[in-house]
Formats: structure tokens, sequence, C-alpha cells
């Protein structure tokens, strides 16, 4: 791999806090990887720690730092099975990198006493991940690497980018300055560059300008806001999974209601979320992801977890253009028919009565639906790293253009749980007050 002259600035940096603010897919990431193999390889003894958000990122940055031992440093690497795993390599010269999702109290960073701190997607990273961070920080002589795509103008990583102290080394690089500036080589085609040019081109159109802007700009933008706070996550996010279910013994005796998002074959992940409303209150019972399946697995899936949950309804997004349109037909001559409801997030809402001139589509109203539930303490989610992590991903922007209608969009990275969760929220807390088949 031929590195990019802002990549070996970062191979070379002897700086002990070194930040990357980066638009997606430069190689951020990956320059870090090869820099904490060649510290693994060239300092024995050496200890890195990696804290991404979620257990199966933590574990592909391990994977990254593997390959490159495996390429240039190949007889440090033990052949004890123990010593290579998906979460940690333990090097012939005693030198350890391992890797912890971020969790939900912050543990994962307590305790480590030297070497180099890596924490992967900065941006996303919750308040309390830092807390934890700090006082260790301040003990040892231990390094701060830090990379992420931007996230608001918030929180300990933008606070870091803006580096008034004068501590940090930071490097700055968008999207387009790569693609545009690296240079043809062998593992950097022409038809590369073109590809990813003509990428960047579909996104610019697909997305506003302010998501655009900080994706792939690499810029923190104050007009993008999140749409669940850490606080109103933390005040939620409280219940424990049950251990056992059965259809002949589920947990709670209620009204139990399923809502679900679905992903194409290869393309992100299915969710399944069920929720269950006891006295006026509500109760997220499960949530189930599923990678890589087929329609008709994924048909099965909700057709087994409707019936084991003994669900009253189901719904699904089967929006013009979307997978579900296809599995609410089938489903539609299934044994669960009458219970499937489709839920198109781009349907326009009903109701207009707050303000004519604003335009609003039905996924406003499911968010707000959810979102109201949550403030006024009427519902209890899952403590889930998938679910926190889809809550926090969650951001929204108004756009307005000239002589058009004002419009609130709402999105996320890591969007597909809680899309999942509006649904069965929307059922559970409408379904007294309307027809949802008429609807």
């Amino acid at each position: 791999m031929q590195l990019d002259d802002w990549q070996e600035e970062v191979l070379k940096s002897k700086s002990k806090r070194i930040l990357i603010c980066k638009g997606r897919q430069i190689g951020g990431t990956t320059i870090f990887a090869k820099k904490a193999a060649e510290r693994l390889a060239n300092k024995k003894g050496e200890e890195i720690m990696v804290v991404s958000i979620t257990e199966d990122q933590a574990q592909l940055v391990i994977m990254m730092v593997l390959n490159f031992l495996e390429k240039d440093y190949k007889n440090l690497i033990s052949k004890k099975k123990q010593d290579t795993t998906k979460s940690k390599i333990l090097l012939k010269n005693k030198s350890l990198i391992i890797s912890r999702p971020v969790g939900n109290t912050g543990a994962s960073v307590r305790g480590f006493t030297k070497g180099v701190l890596w924490l992967n997607e900065g941006s996303r990273l919750p308040e309390f991940v830092f807390e934890a961070a700090k006082p260790m920080l301040l003990t040892t002589d231990g390094d701060i690497w830090m990379d992420s795509t931007p996230f608001g103008k918030q929180g300990y990583f933008y606070n870091s980018f803006l580096n008034k102290n004068n501590i940090w080394e930071v490097f700055y690089k968008s999207t387009e300055e790569v693609i545009r500036d690296r240079p043809i080589s062998e593992s950097w085609t022409e038809q590369q560059r073109a590809g990813a040019l003509q990428l960047l081109e579909d996104e610019r159109k697909e997305m506003s300008e302010l998501q655009y802007g900080q994706e792939y700009l690499g810029l923190f933008l104050e007009e993008l806001q999140r749409f669940f706070s850490d606080e109103l996550i933390e005040k939620v996010c409280k219940l424990k999974r049950p251990e056992k279910i059965s259809s002949e013994k589920i947990p709670y005796i209620g009204k139990n209601y399923m809502g679900c998002d679905i992903a194409r074959m290869g393309d992100d992940e299915s969710t399944f979320e069920v929720l269950s409303e006891i006295n006026d209150y509500y109760i997220h019972q499960e949530s189930v992801i599923t990678k890589k399946q087929l329609t008709t697995q994924t048909e099965m899936k909700i057709i087994e977890l409707t019936n084991l949950w003994k669900c009253r309804k189901v719904g699904i997004d089967a929006g013009a253009g979307t997978l579900g349109v296809s599995i609410l037909d089938h489903l539609l001559e299934s044994p669960i028919k009458h219970k499937v409801v489709a839920i198109n997030n781009r349907a326009i809402s009903l109701d207009k009565s707050d303000n004519p001139k604003k335009q609003r589509l039905l996924k406003e109203d499911l968010y707000n639906n959810l979102k109201s539930m949550m403030e006024h303490g009427e519902i209890k989610l899952l403590d889930d790293e998938q679910v926190r992590l889809s809550l926090a991903s969650i951001q929204y922007e108004f756009t307005k253009t000239p002589h058009q209608i004002s419009k609130l969009r709402i999105f996320g990275n890591y969007s597909h749980v809680v899309e999942g969760l509006i649904r069965a929220a929307w059922l559970a807390k409408k379904e007294k007050s309307l027809n949802l088949w008429a609807y």
C-alpha cells in the first residue's frame, strides 16, 4: 500500500496526542493500525488499548493491526491460539494490543496504566468514556490517538480538535481532498479514483448539504443536532433482557407489538424490536439483529418472533422502493396476515395542525412519538449496547429551499434499531385511537 503524504506524517509523528479529523473512507483508521503494528513490534512490552463504539468495530481494528503484523513482522506473532483472538494480540516480545467496545459505564478504560489509548470514532463515544480515561492520563506517560468523522460541535473530540491548549497534533483531511490528491499507484488506480468520485457525486445528490459536509468534508456543523440526548438515553435504557424465553412462558403478560427494519442481503442489519404494553406502561422486551439474510429467512424470522411473543401487531416499512414491499406481500399470504401493518416513513403525516406551511412526513411523527414516550417516563428500553448506540447516532436538521415548505430531516449512520423501535412504539401507542388498517 502506498501511503499518502499526510499518512506518512501520522506514521512518523512522535507527538503524545494525535487527532485525525476526517471525512469517511480516507484511511484514518488504517494508518493508526499500521502505526500500532510498528509500535508493538519495535517497543518490547508495549501495551495499546483500542476503544470502539461497538464490539464488531473493535474486532475489525484488531484484524487490521494483525494484517500489518503478518505482512511486516510475521516472526513476532505467537503460534499460541490464546495469544491471538478477535479482541487481542500478544506478540512474542510481550507487546500487547487489546480492543474493547465502549460499554455503558466507561469501565473498559479504567485501570489502563501505560502505552497508547486509541479512541476509534472518538466523536461518537459517550462523554463518560473520557471522564473515565482522563484520571488515568494524568498519572501515566501514555499517548492518546483519536480518529473520527465529526458529530456536531460538542464533546471531547470537538474540544480536542479546537486544541486551545496546544497539546494535540491535529490532522484534518476531507474525503474529497484525499480522493483528488492521492497519487495513482498499484494500490490506487485510475478506475478506483473514478469510482470513488462517482460515489461522492451520488452521495452529494442523496444527502443534504449539512449531512454531506459532516460525513465527507469532515466539518463540525452546529446546525446538525442530536435527536436523543445522552441524558435521555441514560434515563430510559435500564432494562435487562430476560434470560429464558419460550412459547409457553414469556416474561410479562400484556399486549405485545413488534417493529421491524429490514436490510437487503449483504447490506447493514435487519432488526426486530418487541414492546409490551402493561397498564399504559411500555417495556422493551427484545431486540434481535440479523445480518446477511435472504428475504425468505427474514419473513420466517418475523413469523417466528410474532408467534413467540404473541404479538398483536407487526409494523414494517413498506414504502415504494423498499425491500419491505415484497416481504409485506408474502406476509399478507401468511398465517400472521391480519397482524402485519405497513408503516411507511415517507408517507405524508395526516396531522398538519401545528404549522400549515411545514410539511411533515410520517417519519417525523414516529420519531416524535418515541421521544415523547421517553421524555414522559412512559417507556423503558433495554440496557443494550446496540440500542444505546443506535439512539445516540440519530441526528436532525431543518431544510428549506426558496419558495418551498421547510422539512425536518432525521437520519443516523446506525439507525436500524431505532427504526424498529419507532414502529413498535407507534403501534403500541396508537392502536387504541386509530383503525390501523384504514390508516
